[in-house]
């Protein structure tokens, strides 16, 4: 007999028909009973490592690696990273996710850009600084213009004609 009469109640204390009431059959139940919640608690390790790797694998694809090669150049450069941890990244940390998987498409070559430096930002500063010189242009030949009002005043009259 595995059970003690006072678990065997306490563990049978729900079950239906003569398995709450006889001492016989309500031990057999929960001792199934706990043979499934040891079963059933190996197996959640499992399915939640499985939710992990596809959490993993969409956020991987929408930066345009598959899992695979995004968990092994991670390997290749010694992230440590455990899968829950990279599913939790990828979730609410979604610029740190992009981090790491450009730091793994630059280190084998498929396309991403070098980190530290992104592409939009690259692009972004060359149009800042094409707008902040028309901008030094503007403001330079405002100051022109304020210091001599006879020749703003040419100048302008000579933009009009040439427009019209």
């Amino acid at each position: 007999m595995g059970l003690h009469r006072r678990r065997v109640w306490e563990i049978a204390k729900g079950f239906r028909g003569r398995a709450k009431n006889c001492i016989k059959i309500a031990r057999q139940q929960a001792e199934k009973a706990l043979q499934h919640a040891y079963k059933g608690r190996k197996d959640k390790k499992g399915e939640n490592r499985s939710l992990w790797i596809q959490r993993v694998n969409a956020a991987a694809r929408e930066h345009g690696i598959k899992y695979s090669l995004f968990m092994n150049g991670l390997r290749q450069e010694n992230v440590t990273l455990n899968r829950k941890m990279l599913s939790e990244l990828a979730i609410f940390e979604p610029h740190s996710f992009k981090a790491l998987v450009e730091q793994v498409q630059y280190m084998r070559g498929l396309g991403g850009s070098r980190p530290g430096s992104s592409s939009s930002s690259s692009s972004s500063s060359s149009s800042s600084s094409s707008s902040s010189s028309v901008a030094k242009r503007i403001t330079v030949g405002s100051l022109e213009a304020g210091s001599n009002s006879s020749s703003s005043s040419k100048a302008a009259g000579s933009i009009s004609s040439n427009t019209a």
